[in-house]
């Protein structure tokens, strides 16, 4: 095969996201993106995701220090600081992974325009389709939390219960993105 500037694969960006079939990157994908896997594709929603992990350490050792009896004044105050920026930095990221999504959804819609932005609610139907209440970016940001919390246990912990909530959580979020992409669930926020 001939590398051409289109489909070369040293080139990061030789396939365009919009031209994947995937609307949602997988829970492996953002599983991959937390330990530090470079994403080739779904950047929009991975490069945030990773952030999460920091974010989420940073309140986790904030809220560690807020508990601590032992801590001064000082650490207390600057603790009190970087879990306020920490809360508002996870915000700011799921905020980001939300506008992505809707930047998803909206433009496979102008893709195909027979393709709803938000799956239609017949009138005698109207459980038919089931809004979320929950956002993606909420859904990463849990996944993230839990990741970090298994990255700060001991390697020595066999079936930490984390790594449970996690696997379950991955499982939920696959099933949610699954159901997003065939029109079946509207995202919150969209």
């Amino acid at each position: 095969m001939t590398f051409t500037p289109d489909n070369d694969p040293s080139q990061p960006d030789a396939v365009p996201d919009r031209s994947l079939p995937e609307l949602l990157p997988s829970s492996e994908m953002f599983l991959a993106s937390f330990a530090g896997v470079r994403p080739v594709t779904g950047i929009d929603i991975l490069d945030p995701a990773f952030d999460l992990v920091g974010c989420q350490r940073e309140e986790r050792v904030a809220e560690e220090i807020l508990t601590d009896e032992t801590a001064s004044l000082d650490e207390l105050r600057t603790a009190g600081r970087s879990l306020a920026a920490a809360r508002a930095d996870i915000s700011m990221l799921v905020t980001i992974i939300n506008e992505a999504v809707r930047d998803r959804l909206e433009a496979r819609h102008h893709r195909d325009p027979n393709t709803p932005l938000a799956p239609s609610i017949p009138a005698y139907r109207p459980t038919s389709v089931v809004v979320r209440t929950e956002s993606v970016g909420d859904v990463a940001a849990r996944m993230a939390e839990l990741w970090e919390l298994l990255d700060a246990r001991e390697p020595d912990e066999l079936d930490p219960p984390e790594a449970v909530l996690l696997s379950e959580l991955c499982d939920g979020y696959d099933a949610l993105a699954a159901e997003i992409e065939a029109g079946r669930r509207i995202p919150a926020g969209v």
